[in-house]
């Protein structure tokens, strides 16, 4: 019998979630917020300056993009970013689109440069049509507050077409979908 109960115990503790040890701050119920259009012309606040910040401070830190005046350039490689905001002005949302297909390692480090420094990663799974990552941080914790109490976003890798290919990443999109640890979002 108690063979029994030492085995149901390690089958149970084998299916839980690993961040659920290591991350006590409870699961973010933000996957329900609202993203909408950013206004133009708000001040600069401190804090963050890439995802996560006043929106503000993020457009005085990127250019518009001649070609789609709502969007700005990304900075490291050709292409566009096209940001959407919480009620608050903060950025919750940016859909950054290479202008040439990036292989999968160029993707995740274009992404990651928008991730607060103390960014640690929760999960990285590959699915048939997309690539879901999620990055916790402290940092995005303070700055977001209520909008994201646990401090995570999440990044998902597209490639043109229904199947995913590492080599040709044409979509990186990084916002507040899931909850902490969750891979829960369809590609």
């Amino acid at each position: 019998m108690r063979r029994i109960a030492l085995v149901f115990l390690f089958a149970s503790a084998a299916c839980q979630q690993p961040i659920a040890a290591f991350h006590s701050a409870p699961p973010s119920t933000s996957t329900a917020l609202a993203a909408t259009q950013c206004p133009d012309g708000k001040p600069v606040r401190a804090g963050l300056q890439n995802f996560g910040a006043y929106i503000g401070t993020w457009q005085a830190n990127r250019p518009h993009d001649f070609q789609f005046p709502s969007d700005y350039v990304i900075g490291t490689i050709a292409g566009r970013v096209t940001v959407h905001c919480s009620n608050h002005g903060y950025v919750i949302v940016e859909e950054i689109r290479p202008v040439f297909a990036s292989p999968a390692g160029q993707a995740v480090r274009v992404a990651l440069t928008d991730v607060p420094g103390d960014g640690q990663k929760v999960y990285d799974h590959v699915h048939a049509r997309c690539r879901l990552l999620q990055y916790s941080s402290l940092e995005l914790a303070r700055q977001l507050g209520a909008e994201d109490p646990d401090g995570r976003v999440d990044i998902m890798l597209q490639s043109d077409g229904t199947a995913y290919n590492a080599a040709s990443i044409k979509l990186i999109k990084m916002d507040l979908s899931d909850s902490l640890g969750a891979d829960t979002r369809a590609c």
